[in-house]
């Protein structure tokens, strides 16, 4: 009988960490997550965009500008910020 009750709170411990912490950081990311996630989605789509213009020579612009209005991002203080967060 204890054993039983030891598992299912240590049960009910492990789902309370996990919906406090983990799951609510998904949800609702602070700043710098985020900052950190536009960051790397720019860094993902310049790259993209400048190995499409290295393997077939043709350009559509300045690759930044280009990902900055696809994300809906600017740049400000040497780092790429969302234009949600104003």
């Amino acid at each position: 009988m204890f054993g039983r009750l030891l598992t299912i709170a240590i049960l009910v411990a492990a789902g309370y960490w996990y919906w406090s912490g983990p799951y609510q950081q998904q949800r609702n990311p602070d700043a710098a997550h985020k900052l950190e996630a536009d960051l790397e989605k720019m860094r993902q789509c310049v790259r993209g965009m400048n190995y499409k213009v290295g393997a077939t020579g043709i350009g559509e612009g300045n690759p930044e500008e280009i990902c900055a209005e696809k994300f809906d991002l600017y740049y400000y203080e040497g780092e790429w910020r969302s234009n949600s967060d104003r």
